[in-house]
C-alpha cells in the first residue's frame, strides 16, 4: 500500500536535539516506514524566517523530487517588497503544493487581513491551507482553539483547509463540529489519539475527508503508521487515506 504523509518536516529543533534533522534524514525515515512521498517543510520556516524556510523546502523537494512535495509557510511578518501575498505566489510558482500558517508562532490573528489573502490565493491556485494547533504531539506547546479557526474556514467555502494537531476529548469534540458544519475541511491524523480514533473520525466525516500524517521528523513517523495500520477501515478508505485523498488535494 502507497502512503502519502501530509505532514513531515526538516530542519533544526530549537528546544531539544532530534536524531533526525535533514531532508535526507526525512526520506531516510520514509524509507524505512513505508511511506512513498510527503509534503514537507523547513523548520526554518517555523522558527526563523518564512522566506528562507520557502526557499529551503524548494530545494529539499528539487533534490527529492519523486519523495518530497514542498509546503510553504508565511506570515504578515516581515514584509517581503513584493507584499507578502506575492511572495506566497512566488513559492507557489516555485512548486509549493499548500500552504501553513502558525499564527502562534508567528504572532498574528486568524482575522488579519494576509489570512484572508492566503486563503483566496489558495482557492485561485486549488492547493490547500493547512493549520496545525500545535506544531507536534507534545503537551508543552499550548494548543490553537479550533474554535478559533473555524471562522477562517467558513469565511472561504471555496478554500480547501487541512486541520493538524487535534488530539482527543474536547478538541476531537470541535474538530467533529467543525467537520460536520464544513464540507471544505479534511484532518491528518498526526495527533490523533484514543482508541479506535481513526475509525471513530471516518465515522463523523467521511474517509474522503481524512488523511494519513505522521509529524516527521518531529513525531516518530512509525508509531502514526502503525497506528494507521491497526485502524479497523475498509480497503477503500485505507487506500484513500493512505494515499489518493493527499494526491487530489496536494494535485502532486
Amino acid at each position: 500500500m502507497k502512503r502519502f504523509d501530509v505532514n513531515a518536516c526538516f530542519g533544526h529543533w530549537p528546544y531539544w536535539d532530534l536524531p533526525d534533522k535533514t531532508p535526507e534524514d526525512l526520506v531516510r525515515l520514509m524509507d524505512r516506514n513505508g511511506i512513498d512521498r510527503a509534503a514537507c517543510m523547513s523548520l526554518r520556516g517555523l522558527f526563523v524566517d518564512w522566506a528562507s524556510g520557502n526557499a529551503e523546502t524548494i530545494a529539499a523537494a528539487k533534490a527529492f523530487p519523486d519523495r518530497l512535495v514542498p509546503t510553504a509557510t508565511i506570515s504578515p511578518f516581515p514584509q517581503d517588497p513584493d507584499g507578502n501575498a506575492g511572495a506566497l505566489r512566488r513559492t507557489l510558482d516555485a512548486g509549493a503544493r499548500a500552504v501553513r500558517l502558525y499564527p502562534a508562532f508567528h504572532s498574528f490573528r486568524l482575522d488579519d487581513e494576509l489570512v484572508d489573502e492566503v486563503c483566496a490565493i489558495a482557492a485561485k491556485r486549488r492547493v490547500p491551507v493547512m493549520i496545525p494547533t500545535r506544531p507536534m504531539m507534545n503537551w508543552r506547546f499550548q494548543a490553537l482553539a479550533v474554535d478559533a479557526i473555524a471562522p477562517v474556514i467558513e469565511r472561504h467555502p471555496n478554500t480547501e483547509f487541512i486541520l493538524s494537531g487535534p488530539n482527543y476529548l474536547v478538541e476531537y469534540q470541535a474538530l467533529v463540529r467543525v467537520m460536520r458544519r464544513c464540507s471544505n475541511v479534511a484532518y491528518e491524523i498526526s495527533c490523533l489519539q484514543g482508541f479506535g480514533a481513526v475509525k471513530a473520525l471516518v465515522a463523523e466525516a467521511g474517509a474522503d475527508r481524512v488523511l494519513f500524517g505522521t509529524g516527521a521528523v518531529l513525531n516518530y513517523p512509525a508509531c502514526n503508521v502503525a497506528k494507521f495500520d491497526h485502524a479497523e477501515l475498509t480497503d477503500a478508505q485505507r487506500h484513500a487515506i493512505a494515499w489518493e485523498n493527499a494526491l487530489q488535494r496536494l494535485q502532486a
